[in-house]
């Protein structure tokens, strides 16, 4: 009976411990997924800034989208 007992119970953290394990490299892969997103934002936002930094054609029309201004000669038409 004493055998039987420890058999359970070793069974039964032997399992628990396999589902945290189980957890935490699901939650390592889904970490990972975001860094690697982040990573791949910071790269296109160094790019946008080393092109704004090196055309004013490029600073201008950031420029222009950030603070919603419009050139001359254009029309807006507002959609509701």
């Amino acid at each position: 009976m004493v055998i039987l007992t420890i058999s359970a119970l070793s069974y039964s953290a032997y399992s628990r411990a396999r589902e945290q394990e189980r957890e935490a490299r699901d939650s390592y892969n889904e970490t990972s997924a975001r860094v690697e997103n982040v990573k791949s934002m910071n790269k296109q936002i160094k790019e946008q800034t080393t092109r704004i930094k090196q055309s004013p054609e490029a600073a201008a029309q950031a420029a222009q989208n950030q603070s919603r201004m419009i050139r001359r000669n254009e029309v807006v038409v507002s959609l509701r």
